[in-house]
């Protein structure tokens, strides 16, 4: 009889057989998909493909490398050289900055340029198999530095940025008083995790120096040590210095990394001490199984009988510092020590689903609770505003997501400045592709995870925590909630960094590696970068020094403001209860020492005694209230909408929502009101005495 011919399928069938026994004397012996219960239900032409992938997520041996001889451990490498390509990048940046300080429009060109100067040549050395462990280390130090340096010459000279002039004014109190916990009307909750306050008094005490240098001191070795604990953490999970690196600066991708967590703020100090406890903690799993498993079976086998005792030693030790750390990292900051708490309890829970170790003996589960109890011991001590403080802001931010879901709410207009300015077609496709792109690999990186790393219990935490960040980015089409997404950041970017390090490594293989893939994995994650550097500063005024802008932060930090706060406190004498708009109540809280009134301190909205075109009943009841000593009024907040969306508190009338500027009558109307004295003009800046008025006795 004679032989049928194929058909076409049966020939696409043996070719896919013949490509699986390729890929079966390639990894060795897998799962046949006949047996594959969600394989086998596929078309057979997208079986292959699948297997393919599932075979490189698993892959035991990505960083096995065939090429050259590997560098000695301590090689200097390439860093030299990259290191004088990042300082070119510094500079390019540092002419950016001048340029728009004198008015300049190309400053966008020598910015990007500089950044991608600083960030791009290390990370192709990183991707690259070839440099040593120290060369590593060294590269992700000098970019994150890099990075700091940037933040530093955005305002050389003096606190630019708003929270940092909030935890400036509770270092002065407790440097002029001489003891913590002191009020601060600026941030109420500040006193009360005064962390980065002690450890600055006592640098500037101690050396001489003044406040903004020794702040920046400390910043400096904070972001030093959260470099340091990153590279250590990823290195301890992955077993890869190679990954270890490219996870680090995955992470700067994060848009806090660049200005938020370099300022002067407690965060900035706070997340490395968290990054640093879970480094410390980080080897628990294995010390912990070993002496489980791994008992003296015997009185005469005295060498294991001694190991299993320095292992003992070794576990308590580690335990010891991690509750040191975890005790100051609880009077640091609230925000970062209830995300690592969570995250402690959850590596907790699926430390002990995995039953690695009995629960009574493990020292991750008493480490959990020992967090537990300093964050409600901090919570509850008498004074601490934190929970309202909190709820507040999430509760708002919940209730805008709703209303954004359910189309009761307006959703806020991404890509435009609350101004009306657009943003520029090129920023907006970079930061939808670099949040596009970490989602698209999410699902991939937790394939590589899954596959490689699940015995690992602070992995699988990790696979966990990735989740979150998909749903995080919701809360961007809410007003308050975006705040929420950006603060999420640092914390979120903590597993994707690790997932998507897993996935570059998995499916780009050292062995496989050429300089087509590195340049394309280099440009695949440069893109990541600088969408979170846009993502993180906003507009331009945001970052960038020039002229004055209307509530602009960095931008409204000037003289003038500055001299003005400074003859209050000369000729006012401190602590006068002074309302003011968001730019001068920090100007005067710090450099006039004067006790600002606010919604957060006072639960009392002044703002409407200036927005009103008059100075009536309910005005004058509402200055009486807050038993408002003197008035600041700014004329130059008539001249545009202000950047951040308000003027006064985040909740006045119209907040995020103006469509006109506040108008010149109502900010001179208080010259026109007899009982009220202007005691101060300097032509922008007018400070009123409400003495006369706010004492003055009701009329019957």
């Amino acid at each position: 009889m004679p032989k049928r011919p194929c058909t076409f399928i049966e020939k696409h069938d043996a070719q896919i057989e013949q490509d699986t026994a390729i890929l079966v004397s390639v990894y060795g012996e897998m799962v046949p998909l006949s047996r594959h219960k969600i394989l086998r239900r596929l078309p057979k032409p997208v079986q292959l493909p699948l297997l393919r992938l599932y075979r490189r997520a698993r892959d035991p041996e990505p960083e096995a490398y065939y090429g050259s001889n590997p560098a000695p451990p301590v090689s200097l490498g390439w860093l030299p050289l990259l290191t004088l390509t990042s300082a070119l990048g510094v500079f390019l940046v540092a002419y950016a900055f001048h340029d728009s300080r004198i008015g300049g429009v190309g400053w966008e060109a020598f910015f990007f340029s500089g950044l991608l100067l600083m960030y791009v040549p290390p990370l192709l050395r990183l991707i690259s198999p070839a440099p040593s462990r120290f060369e590593r280390v060294a590269l992700v130090c000098m970019v994150g530095l890099a990075c700091y340096l940037i933040k530093i010459m955005a305002s050389p000279l003096y606190f630019s940025m708003f929270d940092e002039f909030l935890h400036w004014r509770t270092v002065n109190d407790i440097m002029t008083g001489g003891h913590l916990f002191s009020a601060n009307a600026l941030l109420p909750v500040s006193p009360s995790y005064p962390g980065l306050e002690i450890v600055t008094s006592a640098l500037a005490s101690l050396s001489g120096l003044d406040t903004f240098t020794s702040g920046l001191i400390v910043i400096g070795f904070a972001r030093l040590l959260m470099l340091l604990s990153l590279f250590a953490l990823y290195e301890q999970i992955m077993k890869s210095s190679r990954m270890a690196g490219i996870a680090v600066m995955i992470y700067m991708a994060n848009p806090h990394f660049l200005l938020f967590d370099a300022q002067y703020a407690y965060e900035s100090l706070a997340l490395p001490l968290a990054l640093f406890v879970m480094f410390v903690l980080s080897p628990h799993q294995k010390i912990s199984v070993f002496l489980d498993r791994i008992k003296p079976a015997a009185p005469f086998m005295a060498l294991t009988k001694e190991r299993h005792k320095w292992l003992n030693s070794d576990l308590r030790w580690l335990t010891c510092i991690a509750w040191m750390a975890l005790a100051a990292l609880t009077f640091t900051h609230h925000v970062t020590d209830f995300f690592f708490v969570a995250l402690l309890l959850l590596w907790a829970i699926t430390y002990t689903c995995m039953r690695l170790v009995p629960l009574r003996r493990s020292n991750l589960a008493k480490t959990a609770l020992f967090a537990v109890g300093m964050a409600v011991v901090s919570t509850v001590r008498g004074g601490n505003p934190v929970i309202g403080y909190l709820s507040s802001f999430i509760e708002v931010s919940l209730h805008e997501l709703a209303g954004v879901i359910t189309g009761t709410g307006g959703a806020r207009q991404l890509f435009v400045t609350y101004t009306g300015q657009p943003t520029p077609l090129w920023e907006r496709l970079v930061t939808l592709s670099s949040v596009g792109m970490i989602v698209f690999c999410l699902p991939f990186g937790l394939l590589c995870l899954w596959q490689r790393y699940r015995s690992n219990a602070l992995a699988c935490t990790f696979f966990i925590v990735a989740l979150f960040y998909p749903l995080s980015q919701l809360f961007r089409f809410t007003t308050t909630g975006a705040e929420l997404t950006d603060r999420a950041a640092p914390f979120l970017f903590l597993p994707i960094a690790a997932v998507m390090s897993m996935c570059i490594v998995q499916f780009w293989p050292a062995r496989w590696l050429n300089w087509r893939q590195q340049v394309m994995l280099t440009g695949a994650v440069a893109l990541l970068f600088l969408g979170g550097v846009i993502l993180g500063t906003g507009p331009s005024s945001a970052l960038l020094p020039g002229p004055y802008e209307v509530i602009a932060d960095i931008r409204s930090i000037e003289p003038e403001g500055i001299q003005a706060a400074l003859w209050a406190r000369v000729y006012l004498g401190p602590d006068n209860r002074v309302a003011t708009d968001r730019i001068n109540s920090i100007l005067m809280g710090v450099y006039g020492d004067q006790r600002i009134v606010s919604s957060i301190a006072d639960r009392i909205d002044v703002s409407p005694v200036f927005f009103s075109s008059q100075l009536g009943p309910h005005e004058v009841s509402l200055l009486r209230s807050a038993r408002v000593d003197y008035l600041v009024v700014d004329v130059r907040l008539a001249r545009s909408l202000p950047l951040l969306g308000f003027y006064y508190e985040q909740n006045e009338e119209g907040a995020y929502r103006h469509t006109v500027p506040i108008s010149m009558q109502a900010l001179t109307k208080f010259s026109a009101v007899p009982q009220v004295n202007r005691t101060f003009d300097s032509g922008d800046i007018v400070i009123y005495n409400t003495g006369g008025l706010i004492n003055a006795p009701e009329a019957p």
